[in-house]
């Protein structure tokens, strides 16, 4: 051996994993892969296999986002629920049930997903599908004079004036909201959703629901409803 071709470097080994949208992308991925369906899942294998995949990827310095993680503690939570003796039933003998909370949540992801991909099957207006006529030519704004500017601005502004309306802006932090929920379900273990907003406005209404969703996706809350229009529990995780 060449005392240059021994002191070259051995060349890296490189693996690369496949990338996911989320950590729910990759259970569905781990279940399809283990030939597992919602109705019929065997948690722990895919429990396992997820965690190994995370310990892998932080093991090859892979920057994983904190999502991966906060499921991958979650998990290791529902599986010791799984392994230690089942705890006493919560408030109104309502037994609480992690494996129907998970699949609750991939049944939701994999409508979403699949919902997505079929809007973006569809064909799109100026890429896929172009309306009917022949475009105009293109004009130089720069020979145009400021009277013919004028004009075209009256022009349009004469056009969609019927289209413009005056809309009253009444916002409502959404971080307050989650702070309130979050100070409400330190002494409770669940709370309706009407029992969160202090008015009767519709918009602090819409604002406490989408900190709802902000705290669901956060697993730190679970959503619960039993009928269609029926009342909205927020229950802590």
């Amino acid at each position: 051996m060449l005392p240059a071709e021994a002191e070259r470097p051995a060349p890296e080994f490189i693996l690369r994993l496949p990338e996911f949208e989320g950590p729910l992308d990759l259970l569905l991925y781990l279940i399809e892969k283990n030939r597992f369906t919602l109705e019929n899942l065997e948690v722990c294998p895919v429990i396992d296999q997820y965690l190994h995949y995370v310990e892998q990827a932080r093991s090859l310095d892979v920057s994983l986002a904190g999502e991966f993680l906060e499921m991958a503690s979650y998990l290791i939570w529902l599986k010791s629920c799984l392994l230690l003796p089942s705890a006493e039933s919560g408030e109104g003998g309502e037994d609480f049930n992690p494996v129907r909370e998970l699949k609750e949540m991939l049944i939701a992801y994999r409508a979403i997903r699949q919902a997505s991909l079929d809007l973006s099957a569809r064909p799109l207006l100026m890429r896929d599908k172009f309306p009917r006529g022949s475009s105009q030519q293109e004009r130089d704004v720069a020979s145009l004079s400021i009277g013919a500017l004028l004009q075209a601005v009256n022009a349009i502004r004469a056009r969609t004036r019927k289209y413009v309306m005056d809309v009253i802006a009444n916002r409502f932090d959404i971080q307050g909201m989650i702070e309130r929920i979050e100070a409400i379900l330190l002494n409770r273990r669940r709370v309706a959703l009407n029992d969160v907003v202090k008015t009767e406005e519709r918009m602090e209404l819409v604002g406490a629901f989408v900190a709802a969703l902000e705290l669901s996706k956060r697993c730190i809350v679970r959503l619960v409803q039993r009928g269609l229009f029926s009342t909205i529990y927020l229950m802590r995780r």
